[in-house]
């Protein structure tokens, strides 16, 4: 992690700790700089990634502010899809659990998300997500091995959208989500540490490549307090 994105990080911890509040300013970027020993470009670097990340705004000639309506870093844009690693890049160091691994056949229901014959075998993987080594997420998902190949369980351990960017050399599309509230169930007592009455944020979503093959069915399980989901519509212009 670069300089610019550790001070980033740091920043935006004091943000969410409350060190700085809803509107308010931060300090100057000379102070910041002197603060963190070093120049002022990485510390407009490391402001730019809080910028782009609505975190913070601007306001000419008289600095930069904690915008006056944010919300918990941990909040998922409804449109994102890129996966976790891709979307706490920069602001978490996110860890993977594999906490099961195997090839078998769908059921009817994963076959008619996957748009597949119940024939084709999948990938069935089952993994703990955390953030800076605290429990953030529960995630099943399922892959047609169809469309995903040379999958392993080393590979799970790290980042699979990655892997099917960066290795499959594939283009991830768009994604369809559902989402609801359920109670937590042991595995996410055990896993999320959460407690038995503690309501659980579900996720349930199938993700397609550009071409327009499914290749992910998933259901995951966050925390209640462990951010939000986002959503923005657009608003016709009058």
């Amino acid at each position: 992690m670069s300089l610019y994105q550790e001070i980033a990080k740091h920043l935006r911890q004091k943000i969410e700790d409350g060190n700085y509040q809803p509107g308010e300013a931060l300090p100057r970027q000379t102070d910041l700089a002197s603060e963190y020993n070093t120049s002022r470009v990485t510390i407009q670097k490391a402001l730019d990634m809080l910028f782009n990340d609505n975190l913070i705004i601007r306001k000419q000639g008289s600095g930069t502010f904690v915008s006056p309506t944010y919300s918990s870093a941990l909040d998922i844009i409804s449109s994102q899809y890129g996966g976790t690693t891709q979307l706490f890049s920069g602001k978490a160091d996110v860890s993977t659990q594999v906490l099961h691994f195997e090839i078998r056949l769908p059921t009817n229901e994963e076959s008619k998300q996957l748009n597949i014959s119940t024939t084709v075998p999948v990938y069935d993987i089952y993994r703990l997500r955390k953030l800076d080594q605290e429990p953030y997420e529960l995630t099943k998902s399922i892959m047609p091995l169809s469309v995903i190949s040379n999958l392993t369980q080393e590979v799970a351990e790290h980042s699979i959208f990655s892997f099917i960017q960066n290795d499959l050399k594939m283009a991830i599309g768009s994604a369809v989500r559902r989402i609801s509230a359920d109670k937590a169930t042991d595995d996410d007592i055990k896993y999320l540490d959460c407690l038995k009455e503690d309501p659980i944020l579900q996720i349930t979503q199938t993700v397609s490549l550009k071409d327009g093959r499914i290749f992910e069915y998933s259901h995951t399980r966050h925390r209640y307090d462990k951010g939000s989901i986002v959503v923005f519509n657009k608003v016709p212009l009058s």
